[in-house]
């Protein structure tokens, strides 16, 4: 009886797992769809909103499924170690993605830095501004540890100003451009960066990135033991579903740019949405974290994303660049030079307190609208 009742009772969880998977399995066959290039036409205008809003939901649908075997990492490795392995699992594919377009037939010579940029604007003003506003609603303050942003935001910053900004105002290769040996130590420079951040987080200096202070938030914040207690499961699903977000939002994309053209706005907009969406898992534990009260679990996430996609993205680009041929351009233009430094000056200020209030969250989402309206700007003024 015993026996009969354990098989029943593991059938049973291996039929639950089949079921929680559901969402990640038709985010895969969507993804399948837009590999096959089905897109509806442009004169089936209803058929092309149903088919971005079916995007959509399995977009967001597999960003859950990400967050979910994320969570289940970090409870059975711990912090920072759960942390790292949603960040660096994201930013691979988002780097695959930013390579694939850049080898494209209509790729840009701006890709990779209108990429970097975009993520740096939503990470650090929207994505910060929305955690800090959940996380300080119900208290007056919310705290973390302050030498983790502060070690994030120096690298940031670092990274920042030699990739998108010092390109500009070199004189051996200007208008944006790098010469060949500033393209490679900045490579070299970006990934010996993010490895020594690596190995401080994950063993040195792990302490800088937990937050010890008030137990009972602590206990709040270790909640129930993961479903999954295996490792490679997880690791798997993981995998697949942050797959399955950058497949589908690529092949969202044309959708959006008809879209766009149909409501005269101009195509950054749709590079902004393209980019929430891929960043959906890393934004959905973040908030999670943020309702949870774990402001450090959030500052992890985000911060280590957006050095992420510096340290990473840069390298990979030179070694694409060999590859193809293509020469990038890095260097940032006006106005969006004057916005990035207000963001790293705005994010080194009132991150490296170790306290935030919903007054610091305001300022951050209201510097992205203000990029976002800028765009709109540069867009008018051009037409």
């Amino acid at each position: 009886m015993t026996k009969v009742h354990a098989h029943g009772a593991a059938s049973a969880k291996q039929s639950h797992w089949i079921v929680k998977e559901i969402p990640v399995i038709i985010a895969l066959c969507a993804g399948g769809a837009v590999l096959g290039h089905w897109h509806p036409s442009p004169s089936e205008e209803s058929a092309s909103v149903l088919w971005s809003l079916f995007l959509v939901a399995c977009i967001l649908a597999s960003s859950m499924r990400a967050m979910m075997h994320a969570e289940s990492l970090a409870e059975h490795f711990g912090e920072p170690i759960g942390t790292i392995i949603l960040t660096i699992s994201a930013i691979t594919i988002e780097v695959a993605a930013v390579c694939a377009l850049m080898l494209g037939a209509d790729g840009e010579p701006t890709v990779a830095r209108d990429a970097m940029f975009a993520v740096l604007m939503i990470i650090l003003n929207l994505l910060i501004g929305v955690v800090i506003l959940i996380g300080a609603w119900r208290r007056t303050e919310a705290k973390f540890n302050l030498q983790s942003a502060g070690n994030y935001l120096s690298m940031i910053v670092a990274l920042a100003t030699i990739t998108l900004i010092l390109p500009r105002f070199t004189r051996s290769a200007p208008g944006g451009w790098m010469s060949n040996p500033m393209e490679w130590f900045v490579a070299v420079t970006g990934l010996l960066i993010y490895i020594a951040f690596l190995w401080a987080q994950s063993s040195r200096h792990r302490e800088f990135f937990e937050y010890r202070e008030g137990e009972s938030d602590r206990a709040a914040v270790h909640h129930h033991a993961p479903a999954e207690r295996g490792v490679l499961r997880p690791v798997v699903l993981l995998i697949f579903a942050l797959v399955a977000v950058v497949l589908l939002a690529e092949g969202l994309a044309p959708t959006i740019h008809r879209v766009l053209e149909r409501a005269t706005l101009p195509a950054p907009i749709g590079g902004v949405f393209i980019a929430l969406l891929v960043l959906a898992p890393e934004a959905l534990a973040a908030i999670s974290a943020a309702r949870r009260h774990d402001m450090q679990r959030s500052i992890n996430v985000l911060l280590g994303s957006a050095l992420a996609t510096i340290g990473l993205t840069f390298p990979a680009i030179m070694v694409v660049r060999r590859i193809s041929g293509r020469n990038p351009e890095f260097g940032l233009e006006a106005p969006y030079l004057v916005l990035l430094v207000a963001t790293l000056f705005l994010a080194s200020f009132n991150l490296t307190r170790g306290r935030v209030n919903i007054v610091h969250g305001f300022i951050h989402v209201l510097l992205f609208l203000t990029w976002i309206v800028v765009i709109l700007d540069e867009a008018s003024v051009s037409t």
